[in-house]
C-alpha cells in the first residue's frame, strides 16, 4: 500500500469505514478482482471499487508479475481521483 493511501484510510470520518476499507483491502489478497470491482479506462491494470453506500472507492493497481495489489488511493468518489496517473 502507497503510504498515502495509508494516510487516506485513517484519515477517513468515520471509524465503520475505516473497517470497511480495510475488510476489503485485505480480501483482494485472496480474490484480486472481485465482483463489483471496475477496471479504469486509460490505465493499466487498475481497478477501482466502491464501499461506504458507494460514496468513497479504492483504487488499486494488480501487479500479476510481482504477485501483488498496490492500493493508490481512498477516499471520496468526489476527490479520490485528483493528481492520479498511471
Amino acid at each position: 500500500m502507497e503510504r498515502g493511501a495509508q494516510r487516506q484510510i485513517e484519515s477517513l470520518p468515520r471509524p465503520d469505514l475505516v473497517k470497511e476499507a480495510a475488510e476489503i483491502i485485505d480480501d483482494l489478497a485472496y480474490e484480486p478482482v472481485p465482483s463489483g470491482a471496475i477496471e479504469m479506462h486509460g490505465y493499466n491494470n487498475m481497478y477501482r471499487l466502491r464501499f461506504g453506500s458507494d460514496a468513497y472507492r479504492i483504487v488499486y493497481r494488480v501487479d500479476t508479475r510481482n504477485r501483488r495489489i498496490i492500493v493508490r488511493a481512498v477516499g471520496p468518489r468526489a476527490t479520490v481521483y485528483r493528481g492520479m496517473k498511471g
